[in-house]
């Protein structure tokens, strides 16, 4: 066959043909990111189900909260919260049947370390129904604001094409973590309307951003990646 002849290929019945002219292979837009990432198969499953943990235990203690927060807004804005840390939590334990986990992945989730398993129970730890400060503090000004800086840097440094499905995963969760760190924030600013109350703020937040960095936060790292960045000079 000559080269100006078109070549011809099967069509949509038995007696249809279609025909079109080859290509070379630099007429196809090649793909320039990096097949290569930080992470392996078995370090990101780990994380995911980190995250999974995080995402889980959010949303219980969301709904139990709801039960024990007096002001109306807070209690309905909360209930949207809860929907959507369920819904992160699904899709972080859809993507664990693709990175080879197992048949019981769809249902794996684990702290990376005991340390956070109890930073987590020091965050649900505010019951009464006047603590709703304390309540919103250890979660939206600490938790999940760590939980953005991570997912945004696993997001970064990931393999950014054989990790594209949790790429993806994380694009949507991060975009409802921070529309729920936005909330926290106004709801706290219309809480904290005396010095007493904002230093009430202020404590919770220290005594709980404590817990995280002792335990190494989500994924167990913090102190090892801070360690690192100091000893290549980074800042």
């Amino acid at each position: 066959m000559s080269s100006a002849t078109p070549r011809m290929y099967p069509g949509a019945s038995p007696d249809e043909r279609t025909t079109f002219d080859a290509y070379s292979a630099f007429d196809v837009p090649a793909d320039l990111r990096e097949l290569s990432g930080r992470y392996d198969v078995e370090s990101t499953a780990r994380r995911v189900r980190n995250f999974r943990y995080a995402q889980e235990w959010m949303m219980m203690i969301g709904g139990g909260w709801m039960a024990t927060i007096p002001e109306l807004p807070v209690k309905t804005g909360l209930g949207k919260i809860v929907w959507d840390d369920a819904q992160s939590a699904d899709e972080f334990g859809q993507r664990l049947p693709e990175l080879r986990c197992g048949k019981r992945s769809v249902t794996a989730s684990e702290a990376a370390n005991d340390g956070f398993a109890a930073l987590i129970q020091e965050v649900s730890a505010p019951e009464s129904p006047d603590l709703t400060i304390e309540k919103v503090t250890g979660m939206f000004d600490v938790l999940k604001p760590h939980l953005l800086a991570v997912y945004d840097r696993m997001q970064r440094e990931t393999d950014q094409i054989a990790d594209a499905p949790t790429i993806e995963i994380l694009d949507d969760v991060m975009r409802r973590t921070r529309k729920h760190i936005v909330w926290g924030d106004e709801v706290l600013e219309r809480l904290c309307v005396t010095d007493e109350k904002r230093e009430r703020r202020r404590r919770r937040l220290l005594s709980v951003r404590e817990l995280l960095e002792n335990c190494g936060g989500v994924t167990g790292e913090i102190a090892d990646e801070s360690h690192g960045s100091a000893e290549r000079g980074e800042h």
